[in-house]
């Protein structure tokens, strides 16, 4: 028997990486159901936010399938405040349930935004364990250093290499 109910993941997922993975089967691990949301889903085309959501959801699909629910979640525009957590949480509820366990990165900015949730539990993964992150996954891509890519990502997405390509070439001339 897992430990938790439902996990919740929320991530941007602006090329998704082996530290997005490591994250996401530790929920799995920990959690009879987990909740992917791809934030940023209503931004794409640009420098920070090139791929669309639809790409984005394959490629998390591609690697998990079933073993995860995922949905998408457009900004709300408050920046780094309770209000974002209030937000995300009440789009949980919405979509799956409460979850009882948030599954995340260290992030500083996270600090703030579940302070109303003090019955959820939260597992913070060391981002050093994974070496990587998007902005310099996407600059693997832009510099055409596959092998990198291909290094800091599952085999089930490297068919996506030249599409993500695209897409940061066409955000970049916008």
């Amino acid at each position: 028997m897992k430990k938790y109910k439902l996990g919740l993941i929320l991530g941007r997922f602006q090329g998704v990486h082996i530290g997005h993975e490591s994250i996401i089967n530790k929920a799995i691990e920990l959690c009879e159901d987990v909740l992917v949301f791809i934030g940023s889903s209503d931004k794409s085309g640009t420098i920070s936010n090139p791929f669309p959501y639809e790409l984005r959801y394959k490629m998390l699909y591609d690697i998990f399938g079933d073993k995860i629910h995922i949905y998408p979640l457009p900004d709300l525009g408050v920046g780094n405040v309770p209000s974002w957590g209030d937000y995300v949480i009440s789009n949980a509820i919405k979509v799956i349930g409460k979850p009882d366990l948030i599954v995340q990165g260290q992030e500083v900015k996270t600090n703030t935004w579940y302070k109303n949730f003090k019955d959820i539990n939260f597992l913070e993964v060391d981002r050093q364990v994974v070496p990587i992150n998007a902005t310099t996954l996407r600059s693997f891509i832009r510099d055409n250093k596959k092998e990198d890519f291909f290094k800091y990502t599952n085999s089930n997405i490297h068919k996506y290499y030249e599409e993500l390509q695209k897409y940061l070439k066409e955000a970049s001339n916008a």
